[in-house]
């Protein structure tokens, strides 16, 4: 399922930034982001936000600045380090050489070009409570985008109550339709006397070979479990998903079933709004 949500906390000497995004996925993929200082707490963020998901492809960073007075410091650090690094070899050389600030701090590539800012002490504990609390937001953003695709099924699953109820009343004039079109058959070929019996035979042999009862009950079977599901708070999305598969076999049966224009038309909008579904389904757990 969809979301997204991105914070900002004012720390003792950090500004932290966390961003957290989903997008749909079958299974539970996360990634983390976090600056160097930070990558200890990974595990223990990552079992947060797995205690609150099941499904979706998610993206979590987090950005650390450090306040002025820290990075004054950090940098003060810094010029003072290679500062003394430089003395020692002009010691040891007996010799002396002028350089500037800017070549000083070019230094850092040079002679460790994998050191990062020194961070002060890091606290884990706020910024642990400012992950939570932007989990929560990014909770409800996937709550509304939940509520929105819940609406989106149920409008779906409506239109398919309308279409089976529809299939469901054509039978009795199916039937019919085709008894008289049997009898006109007949009388054109043999242009005489129509035995009722025989007729009543085919029209027996057909009604039982279109008749979709059992079909139409599974159908209203699968469709009640479907809104059971949706309206539980437990996770349902690979439920939904093998309610779906179920659907459409059922709905392929009744138009292989059903040799009638209308009954197809109704058996093409069911296959229409279960692949709707199908498409919303992937967007919740």
């Amino acid at each position: 399922m969809t979301g997204y949500a991105s914070k900002v906390f004012e720390l003792d000497q950090y500004t932290l930034q966390i961003d957290i995004r989903s997008l749909n996925s079958k299974f539970l993929e996360m990634r983390f982001r976090l600056p160097y200082a930070l990558e200890f707490m990974e595990e223990s963020l990552r079992k947060i936000l797995k205690t609150q998901l099941r499904r979706g492809k998610v993206d979590v960073i987090l950005k650390l600045t450090a306040h002025e007075q820290l990075e004054l410091a950090n940098l003060r650090s810094f010029i003072q380090k290679y500062y003394r690094i430089i003395k020692r070899i002009q010691d040891e050389m007996h010799t002396q050489f002028e350089i500037s600030l800017s070549e000083i701090l070019s230094l850092k590539n040079l002679i460790n070009p994998t050191e990062e800012f020194v961070y002060g002490e890091i606290p884990d504990k706020e910024i642990q409570r400012a992950f939570i609390a932007t989990v929560e937001s990014f909770l409800e953003s996937r709550h509304a985008e939940g509520e929105h695709t819940k609406g989106e099924i149920l409008s779906h699953i409506q239109e398919i109550n309308d279409s089976i109820t529809r299939v469901s009343a054509s039978y009795p004039g199916i039937v019919e339709k085709f008894k008289l079109q049997l009898k006109e058959k007949i009388q054109e070929l043999i242009e005489g006397k129509v035995d009722e019996t025989r007729i009543m035979m085919e029209v027996g042999i057909f009604a039982n070979k279109v008749d979709i009862s059992e079909e139409i009950s599974r159908i209203r079977g699968h469709v009640g479990k479907m809104m059971s599901c949706i309206e539980s708070d437990e996770a349902c999305g690979r439920e939904l998903d093998f309610i779906v598969q179920e659907l459409n076999r059922e709905i392929n049966t009744i138009g292989s079933k059903v040799p009638d224009f209308m009954v197809l038309e109704e058996v093409v909008n069911v296959k229409v709004c279960l692949e709707k579904i199908k498409e919303q389904v992937r967007n919740i757990e």
